[in-house]
C-alpha cells in the first residue's frame, strides 16, 4: 500500500520502517571473516581500496541521476543494487567474483548516500515542515542501529552454523527493504517536474557555487575532517581489541575471575556454535545500541546546543579520545563507542545544514560531492593510522588520527570558522568576511 503527503504521520512511520529494514548487522561482524576464508590479506586490501574508489567516483554521478530520474526511484535501485551484492557473495569464489560484488555494493551504497537525504529534506518540508530533518533523519538513524544491534547477533549466531547464511538473510531484508521504499511518495517537487535535476553543463559551476564558496566551504571541509578520522578509527576495533586484551590479565580482577570460576563449571542451555564471530557479535551490537540511542536525540542536542558548539565540542572529544589511550590503552573501549556517538549524532546535523543552503534543483548531487569531499579526507587518516601501526602497534594508530586532526583542522579554524553562526543565518546572513566571519 503506497503512502502520500497528505497522511505526514503515515509517511514518517513508513520511513522509519523502510530504516529498520537497511540495517546490514547480518553481516557486520562477519565480514572480513568471510572474505579472508578465500582470499589473502594484500587481496582484501586491494578490494577495499576498490570499493573506497568506486564510492568516491560514483558519489557525483549517482548524486546527479538521483536529482534527474527522481530520489524515490534512485533509492529503490540502491537497495536492489545492494541487495544483488549481499546475494552475491553466496557464489563468489574467486578474486574477480569477489570484484563484482564489492563494486556493486558500492554503486549501491552511492546511489544512496546524497539522495536518501534530499528525498527526505523535500518530503518534510512538503509536510510537516524541513526543521523537522535532524529529529526524523536522527530517529530513523537510530532504528537503523537498534535493528542492527539485534542482527548482529542473530548474524554471529548464523555464521557459526553456516558461513554463507548471514549473507542471504542480508540480501533478503535488503529486498524486502527496496518494497518498503517503492511504496513511499516522490516529492512534489519531482511530481510537477520542477527538479528535473542540472544538467551535465550545469553541474559542476553548481558544485563549484555551492561548496568551494561560502557559506558551506569550510564547514564541509571541517566535517570531513572530524568523519574521516572516525571512519579510519572504526578499522582498528578489532586489532585494538585483540591487543589491549592480550596484555590485561582479567582472570586476576576479582569480579571477573568470580565469574570466569562460575562460567567454567557450568553448560550452556543450548547448542549454539561459539567462534571468534560468535563473540563480536554482541560487541557490536553494543556499538548499534549507542549509536542508536545518540541518533534518536540528535534534533534535541541540536536545538538545545546548537550546530556549531556540538561540532566544536565533538571535535575536541575526539581528539581526547584518540590520545588517551596512547597513555592507557583500556580507554581504547571507551574510544570505540564515542567514534560511534560522535559520528551518528553529526550526521543528521551536517545533512540538515547542508540541505538547508541548498535549493531543491542539484540537491542530491551536492549532497552526494559532500560525501565524496568526506571520502576523499579519510584517505589521509587511513595512510597515516597505518603506517602508525606498523611501526608502533595498534592502538598508535588512534594517537596518530588525533594529532592528524588536530594539525589540519585548527589552521581552518583560524583562517575561516568552520563553525555555522545560527543567528546570523537565521537573519539571512551568509557573508564569509575576514577575521573567520561564519561559513
Amino acid at each position: 500500500m503506497r503512502v502520500d503527503l497528505s497522511d505526514p504521520r503515515a509517511l514518517i512511520r513508513r520511513y522509519y520502517l523502510f530504516q529498520a529494514l537497511a540495517a546490514v548487522g547480518f553481516v557486520s561482524p562477519v565480514f572480513a571473516l568471510f572474505v579472508l576464508r578465500d582470499l589473502t590479506y594484500p587481496q582484501y586490501g586491494t578490494l577495499s581500496a576498490v570499493y573506497s574508489l568506486v564510492l568516491v567516483g560514483g558519489e557525483i554521478p549517482t548524486g546527479y541521476v538521483g536529482d534527474r530520474a527522481g530520489r524515490r526511484d534512485t533509492l529503490v535501485a540502491s537497495k536492489i543494487a545492494m541487495a544483488a551484492s549481499l546475494l552475491g557473495f553466496l557464489l563468489v569464489d574467486s578474486f574477480a567474483s569477489y570484484l563484482v560484488v564489492y563494486v556493486l555494493w558500492g554503486a549501491g551504497v552511492a546511489l544512496s548516500s546524497g539522495t536518501g537525504g534530499a528525498w527526505l529534506y523535500e518530503v518534510l518540508e512538503s509536510t510537516v515542515g524541513e526543521e523537522q530533518f535532524t529529529t526524523v533523519r536522527g530517529r530513523g538513524q537510530s532504528i537503523a542501529r537498534w535493528s542492527s544491534a539485534v542482527t548482529t547477533v542473530v548474524g554471529a549466531v548464523l555464521y557459526g552454523a553456516d558461513p554463507r547464511a548471514p549473507f542471504l538473510a542480508a540480501g533478503a531484508l535488503m529486498l524486502v527493504g527496496a518494497g518498503v521504499v517503492a511504496t513511499l511518495p516522490r516529492t512534489e517537487q519531482f511530481e510537477a517536474g520542477e527538479t528535473a535535476g542540472p544538467s551535465v553543463r550545469d553541474a559542476l559551476p553548481l558544485l563549484r557555487d555551492r561548496l568551494a564558496r561560502p557559506p558551506l566551504r569550510s564547514f564541509v571541509a571541517f566535517a570531513a575532517l572530524v568523519f574521516g578520522a572516525v571512519g579510519a578509527g572504526n578499522q582498528y576495533v578489532q586489532p585494538i581489541a585483540v591487543a589491549v586484551v592480550e596484555g590485561v590479565d582479567f582472570a586476576a580482577l576479582p569480579v571477573v575471575g568470580g565469574v570466569v570460576g562460575t562460567v567454567g563449571t557450568a553448560s550452556l542451555p543450548v547448542d549454539v556454535p561459539v567462534s571468534a564471530a560468535t563473540g563480536l557479535g554482541p560487541l557490536y551490537a553494543s556499538f548499534a545500541l549507542v549509536a542508536g540511542v545518540v541518533s534518536y536525540y540528535a534534533g534535541p542536542i541540536e536545538a538545545r546546543f546548537g550546530l556549531s558548539r556540538v561540532l566544536a565540542g565533538a571535535a575536541v572529544v575526539l581528539v581526547a579520545a584518540t590520545l588517551v589511550p596512547l597513555a592507557v590503552p583500556l580507554a581504547a573501549f571507551a574510544t570505540f563507542y564515542l567514534l560511534r556517538a560522535v559520528h551518528y549524532l553529526l550526521r543528521p546535523m551536517v545533512e540538515g545544514h547542508v540541505n538547508d543552503r541548498v535549493e531543491s534543483v542539484g540537491r542530491a548531487t551536492v549532497l552526494s560531492a559532500v560525501s565524496m569531499v568526506v571520502g576523499l579526507a579519510r584517505t589521509p587518516f587511513v595512510v597515516l593510522a597505518g603506517v602508525a601501526a606498523g611501526a608502533r602497534g595498534p592502538v598508535a594508530a588512534y594517537g596518530a588520527l588525533g594529532a592528524l586532526l588536530v594539525v589540519t583542522a585548527v589552521p581552518l579554524v583560524l583562517l575561516g570558522s568552520p563553525f555555522p553562526d545560527e543567528d546570523a543565518a537565521a537573519a539571512g546572513d551568509d557573508e564569509e568576511t575576514d577575521g573567520g566571519a561564519p561559513n
